[in-house]
């Protein structure tokens, strides 16, 4: 079995009925046919005179077997899930995907929310001055942050010093506190380049770091695939096929994704929490 370790981001269970064939023994009343000996009588053509004989004929008669048939059970199969600690080179990966979707937007002419609270801090509007240019502030900060994280070139062994830790913490801080505020404005940031990258980079998460236990109790991907775009293609294969299990944990998955990207130092007890919140239909 898997040992968990502080690979792990969470690790959750589900419950999936599934109807399933299977061969059981039955006991029926089935005719069958036996051959049996009879006693019978004849004319002797020689001698005129009536003699018995014996012979075999086939009679149908009812006995009870134990019979084979096919049925259709409900079966409760349990499926575990583990979202894993991304890498230093999937997190890089995953920025890198976030600033190249930024750029294609901004180049199809989508505003990003600075450019948005910019125009809104001149213009007025539902947010006040004030307020888009904090936001403005933290957008512009958080991209600078980012921009020093693909920056690093790290050897595969090489861990975080002080100060690179100390700059993936004010990241996810940033997002949170940012989370926190688009929260009142959602329908007009909705459609900025950030929130397109934003989402981008959720999913590509959610692809990357979805592991599920086989039967062996090792973990493999969930979504099959040798990178995103195929991993992605997967997904809406799962999609349009109408996946039962993928209907079953999609939620949870893309939550528990979620809340560790826009989270600081989240805690087991959190996510328990958060998934309770989800099972309990509160979110």
């Amino acid at each position: 079995m898997y040992t968990k370790s502080n690979k792990e981001i969470y690790r959750f269970k589900t419950f999936f009925d599934q109807d399933v064939e299977k061969e059981v023994d039955v006991e029926k009343e089935v005719e069958v046919e036996k051959e049996v000996e009879v006693e019978k009588t004849r004319k002797n053509k020689e001698t005129g005179e009536s003699e018995k004989y014996t012979t075999t004929v086939v009679k149908k008669s009812k006995e009870k077997q134990i019979v084979k048939e096919t049925r259709t059970e409900s079966e409760r199969k349990e499926y575990t899930f583990v979202i894993m600690q991304p890498t230093r080179r999937q997190m890089e990966e995953a920025d890198m995907e976030y600033s190249i979707e930024m750029s294609r937007c901004v180049k199809e002419g989508i505003l990003t929310k600075a450019m948005l609270l910019n125009k809104y801090s001149d213009t007025g509007g539902i947010m006040s001055e004030a307020e888009a240019k904090e936001l403005s502030e933290m957008y512009g900060r958080l991209s600078e942050l980012q921009t020093d994280f693909t920056s690093w070139k790290l050897a595969k062994e090489q861990k975080f010093n002080d100060k690179q830790k100390a700059v993936v913490e004010e990241i996810a801080s940033l997002r949170r506190v940012i989370a926190k505020t688009e929260t009142n404005f959602s329908a007009l940031l909705n459609h900025t380049a950030d929130n397109k990258a934003q989402t981008r980079v959720i999913g590509w998460y959610l692809l990357s770091l979805s592991y599920m236990e086989n039967k062996d109790g090792e973990l493999e991907p969930f979504f099959k695939g040798d990178d995103y775009e195929s991993k992605k293609d997967y997904l809406y294969q799962l999609e349009e096929e109408e996946n039962d299990l993928l209907a079953l944990v999609y939620e949870k998955l893309t939550a528990f994704v979620s809340f560790w990207y826009f989270s600081v130092n989240a805690s087991q007890e959190d996510f328990e929490a958060l998934e309770k919140d989800i099972v309990e239909g509160n979110m």
